[in-house]
């Protein structure tokens, strides 16, 4: 089973952070379980975003086979956790303010967390999975080029709306 990409949105976070947070909206079927949904997930053209390249997951799938930074052999439905939408909101928070070249009291300006707290009420809509990244033997040739300041997936299953929402906060 294979899911259709319903449409996303990317949030930019300040200037000069190259940080940003991209929603992907997939069709569902809402009866089917949180693993099988997973699968489903991973198997899909849609899945196969480097995010380092202009993607469009109506062509279908890139040759080389990558998610992010890593090979997408490589991630399967066991690397994901549950997580509840607090933590996941709270792991955003402190991956958008808290970076090791940032001022100790560096805070996104008030539009970008009113934008990123608009956009991640998505994490209400259902339960949440965190993906733990595979290690560096899994990255890709050029995987290094996201993510330096961290590569966040969480993964939303909306059964009342009938999507699933990845959600992915990374860098480039």
């Amino acid at each position: 089973m294979s899911l259709r990409v319903l449409g996303d949105e990317i949030l930019h976070l300040d200037q000069g952070t190259h940080m940003w947070i991209q929603i992907t909206r997939f069709g569902i079927d809402a009866g089917q379980d949180d693993w099988s949904l997973l699968g489903a997930l991973i198997a899909s053209p849609g899945y196969a975003h480097d995010y380092a390249s202009p993607f469009d997951p109506d062509e279908g799938a890139p040759p080389g086979g990558v998610h992010g930074r890593w090979r997408r052999e490589a991630i399967h439905s066991g690397l994901f956790a549950p997580c509840p939408p607090q933590e996941a909101l709270a792991l955003l928070h402190t991956w958008a303010d808290d970076q090791a070249w940032t001022e100790p009291r560096y805070r996104q300006p008030p539009r970008v967390r009113e934008r990123l707290d608009s956009v991640l009420t998505v994490l209400q809509a259902g339960p949440v999975y965190r993906l733990n990244n595979p290690g560096a033997d899994a990255e890709h040739e050029y995987g290094f080029v996201t993510g330096s300041l961290g590569f966040h997936e969480l993964v939303v299953i909306d059964r009342a709306s009938g999507c699933l929402h990845l959600v992915v906060a990374s860098d480039d």
